[in-house]
């Protein structure tokens, strides 16, 4: 299956009415082969892979890797003097990877920038040059002539060295994606947050999603330890990659339905027939870990979760690569019908909260929340990553289950002469020995413009829909196709998974 054969994008908008219902969100597969690529130069070892590009280059089929690295920190010493004293922080280069399949991935050595005894690594952005380095979008244009690489970074001064162009998102192209030149910077406009990534729009120009920290507000809660409330989500726009203008709508925020600690730091769209995907990280102040959720959008301006409370990629247990933090890269990557991220997965949390119990005493007494005073943990991190089916990321279900069966029915429209086609898993009967007992089942019924079933075309003459197919087509006694006097779809579900529905002409 190809990216164009997917069913169109399901909704709540591709319906008038659901009753019972409710929507399942499926589990990323972790690779068998995670980590793909651990730490180990004076450069990296700290931890490799947040806040970065992985790609597979259509110049020359490589996969590669724009991500940050940095160096070890194998005791606490100075962390008292605060955050700035994090080599996390203050030693984040750029560093690239490349690989032949995805999953073995080589450090090239480049005479670009060395490296102590290192004549050659794979620094392209080194923090003893630039400064602090993060959130790198790479853009690949096959069309661009001598200049088919774009990239833009973030570059700000620390302790130890001083953004050469000043701080803020500073834009680069390269003829081979290993060696950059300058072209502009800091961009102006309306990004106040340290995290963007840019894509290109879809009628020319460019794209971003990036976040910031806005006013707390009624309702949230800010743990004692957490210095920054409401970590939204934003979009804005250019045509020329420098100028940007800020869309006037909070793309991802928290509300009431949500935890009220939660907050969003990355929307990570992938465009789909009839919309956009994406995945979101999720950051829990309490708990100091980050996971992904699924979202979806028509116009990638409002987005909707299939489910705010359900991670489509949870934690691991801490201690292990995506115990504490899940930085996803910017792009997910279509295969097939395969869909892919690649992550950053660290061991250890955001920053250090050993006492989990509630504060028994006013939040102005900090020292109930065990903290220190640099302010965040290094990211111990290795690059990883994780796969879904490309057409079962989430699916509409019967909200009680069991017996109790839900009902969908769609818009209005125009379906006369139109097949039906099914993406759904139903679930097989209990084990009882009545046999069949409870076997899921989907089935349609189509209803004309007075909202009635049509003779022939109902429920009961919808020939049964069961087991696993991803384009099941329809059928019903009354023939193949919808009659003229169709207008909308009924969809009943018993203990069955709505993944997708195409009416083809």
């Amino acid at each position: 299956m190809t990216e164009s054969s997917r069913m169109p994008l399901l909704m709540p908008d591709s319906f008038s009415d659901l009753g019972l219902c409710a929507w399942r969100v499926e589990v990323a597969r972790q690779d068998a082969n995670n980590p793909l690529l651990e730490g180990e130069m004076p450069w990296d070892r700290g931890g490799v892979g947040i806040h970065g590009t992985v790609l597979k280059d259509p110049i020359d089929g490589l996969y590669k890797a724009w991500i940050v690295g940095t160096p070890p920190e194998e005791t606490d010493e100075g962390w008292s003097s605060g955050w700035a004293s994090v080599a996390n922080d203050r030693d984040r280069s750029i560093c690239y990877y490349e690989s032949a399949d995805g999953i073995d991935w080589t450090r090239p050595e480049l005479d670009v920038h060395p490296y102590g005894d290192h004549e050659k690594t794979n620094l392209i952005f080194p923090s003893s040059k630039f400064g602090l380095q993060a959130y790198v979008s790479v853009l690949i244009d096959q069309e661009a002539g001598e200049w088919p690489y774009q990239l833009w970074v973030l570059q700000t001064d620390t302790a130890i060295a001083k953004a050469p162009n000043g701080g803020g998102y500073h834009r680069y192209r390269s003829r081979d994606g290993k060696r950059w030149e300058w072209v502009s910077g800091p961009i102006t406009g309306c990004i106040l947050g340290d995290v963007l990534f840019v894509y290109p729009g879809e009628d020319g120009g460019y794209v971003g999603y990036y976040r910031t920290g806005i006013d707390k507000r009624d309702g949230d809660h800010v743990p004692a330890w957490e210095d920054c409330p409401r970590r939204t989500c934003f979009r804005c726009l250019s045509e020329d990659g420098d100028e940007w203008t800020k869309d006037d709508l909070m793309i991802i925020t928290n509300v009431e339905s949500e935890h009220r600690d939660t907050q969003f730091m990355e929307c990570v769209p992938q465009k789909v027939p009839g919309g956009y995907i994406a995945t979101v990280s999720a950051y829990h102040p309490i708990s100091q870990t980050l996971d992904l959720r699924f979202a979806a959008s028509r116009d990638g301006r409002q987005w909707w979760f299939p489910d705010r409370h359900k991670t489509c990629m949870a934690n691991t247990p801490l201690g292990e690569y995506g115990g504490g933090m899940i930085w996803q890269s910017k792009n997910l990557m279509v295969d097939g019908n395969t869909l892919r991220i690649y992550y950053a997965g660290s061991e250890g949390l955001h920053r250090q909260v050993s006492d989990t119990r509630a504060p028994s005493i006013p939040i102005d007494h900090q020292e109930t929340a065990l903290d220190h005073g640099a302010h965040f943990l290094p990211f111990t991190t290795a690059l990883c990553r994780a796969s879904w089916d490309l057409d079962r990321l989430y699916a509409l279900a019967s909200a009680a289950g069991g017996p109790t069966p839900g009902i969908a029915i769609t818009k209005p429209d125009e379906l006369g002469g139109k097949s039906l086609s099914l993406n759904l898993v139903t679930r097989p009967p209990k084990k009882s020995p009545i046999a069949g007992l409870d076997e899921g089942y989907i089935n349609v019924a189509l209803l004309d413009g007075s909202g009635k079933p049509i003779p022939g075309f109902t429920g009961e003459d919808c020939a049964v829909l069961r087991g696993d197919h991803r384009s099941l087509a329809v059928t019903w006694a009354g023939g193949d196709r919808a009659p003229e006097t169709a207008k909308q779809a009924k969809f009943t579900l018993k203990r069955a998974f709505l993944y997708g529905f195409e009416f083809d002409p």
